[in-house]
């Protein structure tokens, strides 16, 4: 599937607030102002593999023909959920609590 010119989004103020919170990042850390630039390089890359034909070409699954041995599935003892929750920050009877991820919106 071909990307037209205009289907490929732009890199703007909101953009990189929205990434910079969602990633957690500082705003004031040197070198943030570049993020803008930079994005915009990798849209700019995206541009230029859009216009590649692929029609025929089928999926690289793996790039070594090599077939993967998996391993037999096999039960291991693993921490206890005592152990396991010894140096959380913040717990809740047997489950440790994270900061959300998510906007009270959505």
């Amino acid at each position: 599937m071909k990307l037209k010119e205009s289907d490929m989004p732009q890199i703007t103020d909101d953009v990189i607030a929205r990434v910079i919170e969602l990633a957690r990042l500082d705003p004031l850390a040197p070198g943030m102002a570049m993020h803008k630039h930079h994005l915009s390089r990798i849209l700019e890359h995206f541009k230029v593999l859009s216009k590649v034909t692929v029609e025929g070409i089928d999926p690289t699954i793996h790039i070594n023909p090599t077939p993967i041995s998996l391993r037999d599935d096999k039960v291991l003892n693993w921490l206890s959920q005592e152990e396991a929750l010894a140096n959380t920050r913040v717990r809740t009877d047997e489950f440790f609590r994270a900061p959300s991820i998510h906007d009270e919106g959505d």
